[in-house]
């Protein structure tokens, strides 16, 4: 683990959503225990969908918005209790932004930041459960990839039919680099995880959800085999609100009847045992109660989740 103390690297997490410049397209701008800057990128503007939540959305008819941003709504007609380990889906084309699963009953749950010393206990409960997840797990964070443990929790996530998507290694806001530390940043994961697992993602998470509308940053995932930058519909906030599990069943509310990706971390700030584990369960069987199936990225999209 590096030397850094849990509660630094916190603070400039918390720090970097602070200041990470104005809002991507379908980034949270604003609404309760939001941090952050109260604005979105040329383009986009901040729409109050509650007083929970409110979300950069593309102006109509906008000129400057330069990234396709999939409308996710086609329905998907796969088995909802199929085998996804067994699923080929085809190659994604180019590369795309999504928010949102395409089938409105399909319940993408995903974690960021991983690995950490939660991931066994939250592991053992999606077991429980029998829920496979999606992990954008990063290279230098919590725990750093040379460390045996980084490699020994990303072994379990995917021989447990858990998907595994890239987060970077620095956890940086990509709109601030170059192409070449772009690269840098996503080769060390992937060469990290196929070192490990035997696979290359194909699926990404933009640290901040900062980057989407940037050529450079999307031009260059696309050159290093990526076709699909994820965002989510629903952020729990956990990051900021030591896992508040009524402020987070609120946010999942305000989206029943649309598909729902949701934003979790796999550590937070007062984060425990009892704390991720009970968030992560009202939020299982709140969604299950609602008759929406759990997928993993892959079933969620319909497209392959590992570079050829």
């Amino acid at each position: 683990m590096k030397a850094t103390t849990v509660a630094s690297i916190l603070s400039l997490c918390l720090a970097g959503y602070a200041k990470a410049s104005c809002g991507e397209a379908y980034a949270q701008c604003g609404g309760i225990n939001f941090v952050g800057e109260n604005c979105c990128v040329a383009g986009t503007e901040c729409v109050s969908l509650s007083e929970t939540y409110y979300q950069c959305l593309p102006v109509e008819n906008s000129d400057e918005e330069e990234v396709e941003v999939s409308a996710n709504v086609e329905e998907n007609e796969a088995d909802s209790n199929s085998d996804v380990e067994e699923t080929e889906f085809p190659r994604g084309q180019g590369m795309q932004f999504f928010t949102q699963c395409k089938n409105p009953k399909h319940w993408a749950m995903t974690y960021d930041d991983g690995p950490t010393m939660y991931a066994d206990i939250m592991l053992d409960l999606f077991k429980k459960y029998d829920i496979k997840v999606t992990f954008f797990v990063c290279g230098n964070l919590y725990y750093n990839l040379e460390d045996p443990e980084w490699a020994r929790i990303i072994k379990r996530m995917y021989n447990e039919g858990h998907l595994i998507g890239n987060h970077t290694y620095n956890h940086l806001d990509m709109s601030t680099l170059t192409a070449e530390e772009i690269t840098s940043e996503m080769k060390k994961v992937e060469n990290a995880l196929y070192n490990t697992i035997g696979v290359r993602p194909a699926f990404m998470r933009l640290p901040y959800g900062s980057g989407a509308s940037s050529p450079v940053v999307m031009d260059t995932l696309a050159a290093n085999g990526y076709n699909a930058a994820i965002n989510w519909n629903v952020d729990t906030v956990d990051w900021g609100n030591s896992g508040d599990i009524e402020y987070s069943i609120k946010v999942i509310t305000e989206q029943l009847g649309n598909p729902i990706i949701t934003l979790n971390h796999l550590q937070f700030e007062g984060a425990t045992n009892e704390r991720i584990v009970d968030l992560a369960t009202a939020e299982i069987e709140y969604l299950l109660s609602k008759g929406y199936t759990p997928v993993r990225m892959d079933e969620c999209l319909g497209m392959a989740p590992y570079q050829e």
